[in-house]
């Protein structure tokens, strides 16, 4: 199993996409081989994640407010 060498030790830690757990030997990772092992859907939905989190959850309001109706 290969951890990043700056994978938090706290378990509920928001992880970054770049430094996630993955199913090979940690030196793939720098030979960018690391995409062949994660399906690209994955990949992709961390990572506008990670923006979302980091525009501070932009629309969540809204989304909330259509979804139960309340004006």
């Amino acid at each position: 199993m290969a951890l990043h060498k700056d994978f938090p030790k706290d378990p509920y830690a928001i992880l970054d996409p770049n430094i996630r757990w993955f199913p090979a030997d940690e030196d793939l990772r720098e030979k960018g081989a690391i995409q062949k092992l994660l399906p690209p859907l994955v990949a992709g939905l961390r990572k506008k994640v990670k923006e979302w989190r980091d525009k501070n959850y932009d629309g969540a309001k809204v989304m909330m407010l259509q979804k139960f109706n309340v004006d």
